[in-house]
C-alpha cells in the first residue's frame, strides 16, 4: 500500500490527481522534510507562504478598477490581466498554470494532511496537551482557503437555489481522485462545520488573534470569518451576532491622522510607521492576513470615477494616504488617480475594518440602522481629518452609505468584485458597468449575474481532470 507524503518544499501543482501520483507517492527525496511530528505539523502552519498574493486573478476584473492608456500599458502583456479587465469568464489560454488555483489547493491539501495526521503522530518538540490546537488551526485555515476559492471561482450562494455548482471540495488526502465540483451550498455548510469545530477544540481563553503570526486564526479571526460567511449567505441576524462576538474580542484600530508619508515629497516612499504596513504580519488591524499585492507600483492601476467620486478628496485620510496621480516610474496619469499602497503589502483577509463594515451592514439589513450609524462613526473617526459624526434617517440610506464606506476603505481587494455578486443575489440594484476596452476601444458590459464576475478554471487544470468543468 502505497504511503502519502506531503514534503514541506515541494510544489504540488494541481488538484485531484492532474499529476501523476507517482510524482508524490513512494519516493522519499533527499534533503526534504516529511512531516512525521506534531512539531512538523506546526510548522506546516507556520509557512508563512500561505499570506502569498492571493486573488491575484480578481484583481482588474473588480469594476472600481479602471484603467486609461497610461496604466493598461503597466498589464498589456499579460494575458490574463488584459482578459480580467475585459470582464472575459475564461481567462487563462491553454497550458497557462493558474497560480491562484493552484495556491489554493495546495493549502488545502496541507490543511488535509494536517487533519489526516494530528491524532497519530509523535509530539517531537511540541507541547502535546496542544494537539488540538494544530487541528483547529487546520480547519479553520481549511475553511479560509475554501472561502477565498468559492467566491473567485463559483458564481455567488443563494440560500434559494443551494445546489448551484461551487467549488471541488477534497477533504482528505487521495491524489488519485478526480473530484467534481461539490454544490456551493456543501462548500457553504462545511466551512462553517470547520470553524465551528475549530472554535469547540481551542476553548473560550484561546487569544483573540494571533499577533505573532496573523496568517494563522485566533477566535476573533474564526469568528469574524464566521460573521463574512454569514453575510455572503444572507443569513444577517447570524452575522451580526458573530461579528458582535469578534469585536468584542478584537477591535483595533490606526488613526489615519497620525500617518503620513516617509517621505511627503515622494508618496512612493512609504508611510511613517516603519514596517507596521510594510509586513502585514505587523499591521494590527490584520485578523486574519492574506494579501493581494505590495504597493501597486508596478503594474498599476486606477480608481474607476464612479469610486473617486465617493471620496471626501478634502478630509478622508483613505485618499490622501492611498491616491496619488504619479507612477512610482514618473508617469503622469491625471486627470485620473493611481491607487498605491506604497512599499507596503495590500491585506484582502481579515481586519478590523472589513469586519466593521460586516456588522453595519448586517445589522442595517436587520433594521439597527442606528446600530450601523454608530458602528460607521467609530470607523471613520479613525479616517477623516475633519469629521462629523453621522446619522440615521431611514435603513435604505444608511445601507448605502455602509457600501460606499466598505468599496472606499476597502479599495483595492478586489472584494467589492464579490460585493457586487451578492448584492445582485439579495436582489438589491446593482448597476451594469461599462468599460472601454483600450486595445480594441469597444464597450465592454458587466451585467448583473453575468460569468465576467467568475474566474473559469484553466484548461491547465480542466485538461488533467475533465470532472471540473
Amino acid at each position: 500500500m502505497k504511503k502519502r507524503y506531503i514534503y514541506l518544499l515541494l510544489t504540488f501543482l494541481t488538484l485531484s490527481a492532474c499529476q501523476s501520483p507517482d510524482n508524490f507517492l513512494d519516493v522519499e527525496p533527499t534533503g526534504l522534510i516529511i512531516p512525521s511530528t506534531l512539531e512538523d505539523l506546526d510548522k506546516l502552519l507556520q509557512n508563512y507562504a500561505i499570506l502569498r498574493g492571493v486573488g491575484t486573478n480578481t484583481r482588474y476584473m473588480d469594476p472600481d478598477v479602471y484603467h486609461n492608456d497610461a496604466s493598461f500599458a503597466s498589464i498589456s502583456s499579460t494575458t490574463k490581466d488584459v482578459n480580467g479587465y475585459a470582464w472575459k469568464h475564461d481567462i487563462f489560454p491553454p497550458g497557462v498554470n493558474d497560480t491562484d488555483y493552484n495556491d489554493f489547493y495546495f493549502y488545502i491539501h496541507t490543511m488535509n494532511y494536517i487533519l489526516e495526521n494530528v491524532n497519530g503522530v509523535d509530539p517531537g518538540n511540541f507541547n502535546p496537551t496542544n494537539r488540538d490546537i494544530l487541528k483547529a488551526e487546520a480547519l479553520a485555515q481549511r475553511a479560509f482557503e475554501y472561502f477565498l476559492v468559492v467566491n473567485e471561482y463559483a458564481h455567488h450562494y443563494d440560500p434559494a437555489n443551494p445546489d448551484l455548482s461551487g467549488v471541488a471540495m477534497p477533504l482528505n488526502i487521495d491524489l488519485q481522485a478526480q473530484l467534481g465540483r461539490s454544490t456551493l451550498g456543501e462548500v457553504y455548510e462545511q466551512m462553517l462545520r470547520d470553524l465551528n469545530e475549530a472554535l469547540s477544540l481551542l476553548g473560550n481563553n484561546y487569544q483573540a488573534i494571533n499577533s505573532y503570526a496573523n496568517f494563522r486564526p485566533g477566535r476573533a479571526s474564526i469568528y469574524a470569518l464566521i460573521a463574512e460567511i454569514n453575510l455572503f449567505m444572507g443569513d444577517f441576524d447570524e452575522a451580526v451576532e458573530n461579528s458582535n462576538r469578534a469585536l468584542n474580542l478584537y477591535d483595533f484600530l490606526y488613526d489615519y491622522n497620525t500617518i503620513d508619508f516617509a517621505n511627503p515629497s515622494n508618496p512612493w516612499s512609504g508611510y511613517n510607521n516603519g514596517s507596521l504596513w510594510e509586513f502585514g504580519t505587523l499591521n494590527r488591524e490584520n485578523m486574519w492576513n492574506r494579501y493581494n499585492y505590495w504597493s501597486f507600483n508596478s503594474p498599476f492601476h486606477l480608481y474607476a470615477p464612479e469610486l473617486e467620486a465617493l471620496y471626501d478628496k478634502d478630509n478622508d485620510r483613505r485618499w490622501y494616504l492611498f491616491a496619488t496621480q504619479t507612477s512610482s516610474a514618473g508617469v503622469d496619469v491625471s486627470p485620473n488617480y493611481i491607487y498605491m499602497h506604497a512599499n507596503s503589502e495590500r491585506c484582502n483577509g481579515l481586519t478590523v475594518p472589513r469586519l466593521m463594515l460586516t456588522n453595519a451592514e448586517a445589522k442595517v439589513r436587520t433594521g439597527d440602522g442606528a446600530g450601523a450609524i454608530a458602528v460607521l462613526n467609530t470607523l471613520l473617526a479613525n479616517r477623516m481629518s475633519t469629521f462629523t459624526a453621522l446619522t440615521h434617517t431611514n435603513d435604505a440610506t444608511t445601507l448605502q452609505i455602509v457600501k460606499n464606506e466598505r468599496r472606499k476603505e476597502l479599495a483595492g481587494t478586489s472584494i467589492n468584485l464579490f460585493d457586487q455578486k451578492r448584492y445582485h443575489v439579495y436582489g438589491d440594484a446593482v448597476p451594469t458597468y461599462t468599460r472601454i476596452n483600450p486595445e480594441t476601444g469597444e464597450t465592454i458590459e458587466l451585467k448583473p449575474g453575468d460569468d465576467g464576475y467568475v474566474v473559469k478554471i484553466a484548461p491547465a487544470v480542466t485538461d488533467q481532470n475533465p470532472n471540473l468543468n
